[in-house]
C-alpha cells in the first residue's frame, strides 16, 4: 500500500510541548522572567492537566464539597478552611509532579499533604490565618482612630465611617495586601517540593515575586479576564431571567454554568502554581 496517499488527510504531531526540564533542586536564587512567563504557564499548565482532566475535576468536586461541609460549622468550620487549604493545595501540588514524572495520577493526592507535609503545611495555615486577622485588627483600628472623636461624642455612624475611608488608608490597606500575598505565594510548592522550613519560605516567597512583578502581574490580570469571560454566560441567563421575569430554571442553568466552569478551572489554576514555582525556583 502506497503510504504517499495524496488524498489522505495531514499528519501533524499535535502533541503539546513539554514542561521544561528540572532536577527538582531548588536554585540558590530564584530566577527573573519576562512578563511573557506568564502565558507559558498557562499552557504548560494545561497541558499538564487535560490529559487527566476527568480525575482533576472529580478531585475539584471532593475539594469542593469538603470546603463546603466545614463552612457548615460556625466560626470553627471557616478556620479549619483556612488552616487545612494549604494542606489540600500541597497534595496537589504533589500530584502535578507525578504526572509530570510519568506517574499515574490518583484520587488520593488529595490527601497526600496529610500524609508527607501535615505539620508544616497546616503551620503555613495557621500563619496565614493569624496575619489575616492582624491585618483586619490594624485596619479596624486605624478607622476607629480617624472616627475617635465621633465615637467619644457619641455622634459614631458606622456608614459614615466607611463612606469616609480616606485615599491613603486605602492605599496602606493595598500595599499592605500586596506584601502579605508576596510572602505566601510560593510557600505551599516550597514546603510541599523542596522541603524548606517554613520561615525560610516566606523570605524566598516574597524573593521570588520581587523578582517577578511582570510576569506575575501579566498572570494575575489573565486569570481576571478569564474569569471575567467565565462568568459571560451564566451572567446572560442571570439577566436574561430577570428582565423576562421567567421561571427560576435560568437561575439554576446560570449557577450549574458557573459551577462547571469553576471544576474546569480550578485545577488549570493549580497547575500554573505547579509550573511557575518550577520555572522560577527549580534548576
Amino acid at each position: 500500500m502506497n503510504d504517499n496517499n495524496p488524498y489522505s488527510p495531514p499528519q501533524s504531531d499535535v502533541t503539546p510541548p513539554p514542561l521544561p526540564s528540572s532536577n527538582g533542586e531548588l536554585l540558590a536564587e530564584p530566577r527573573s522572567l519576562p512578563a511573557s512567563a506568564a502565558f507559558q504557564w498557562l499552557a504548560q499548565s494545561w497541558a499538564l492537566v487535560k490529559t487527566n482532566l476527568g480525575l482533576w475535576v472529580l478531585m475539584t468536586l471532593a475539594l469542593f464539597a469538603i470546603q463546603a461541609v466545614m463552612g457548615f460549622v460556625p466560626v470553627l468550620g471557616d478556620i479549619a478552611t483556612s488552616l487545612l487549604n494549604p494542606v489540600f493545595t500541597g497534595g496537589l501540588l504533589l500530584g502535578m509532579r507525578a504526572v509530570e514524572r510519568g506517574e499515574a495520577l490518583r484520587f488520593d493526592y488529595l490527601f497526600e499533604g496529610f500524609k508527607q507535609k501535615f505539620a508544616p503545611l497546616l503551620g503555613v495555615g495557621a500563619l496565614t490565618f493569624g496575619v489575616l486577622i492582624l491585618f483586619m485588627i490594624i485596619i479596624g483600628g486605624l478607622l476607629v482612630g480617624m472616627n475617635l472623636d465621633a465615637i467619644q461624642e457619641g455622634g459614631f455612624d458606622p456608614t459614615k465611617m466607611l463612606n469616609g475611608l480616606s485615599v491613603g488608608l486605602l492605599a496602606v490597606s493595598v500595599i499592605i495586601g500586596i506584601l502579605v500575598m508576596m510572602l505566601f505565594w510560593f510557600t505551599t510548592q516550597l514546603i510541599t517540593l523542596n522541603d524548606v522550613p517554613v520561615f525560610e519560605s516566606l523570605s524566598r516567597s516574597f524573593q521570588g515575586c520581587l523578582r517577578n512583578p511582570l510576569s506575575l502581574l501579566v498572570y494575575v490580570l489573565v486569570i481576571m479576564v478569564i474569569m471575567l469571560a467565565l462568568m459571560l454566560p451564566p451572567g446572560l441567563l442571570f439577566f436574561a431571567q430577570v428582565a423576562t421575569e421567567g421561571s427560576m430554571v435560568l437561575l439554576v442553568v446560570a449557577a450549574l454554568v458557573l459551577f462547571a466552569e469553576l471544576l474546569l478551572l480550578a485545577p488549570w489554576l493549580f497547575g500554573t502554581m505547579y509550573v511557575s514555582y518550577k520555572a522560577i525556583f527549580l534548576k
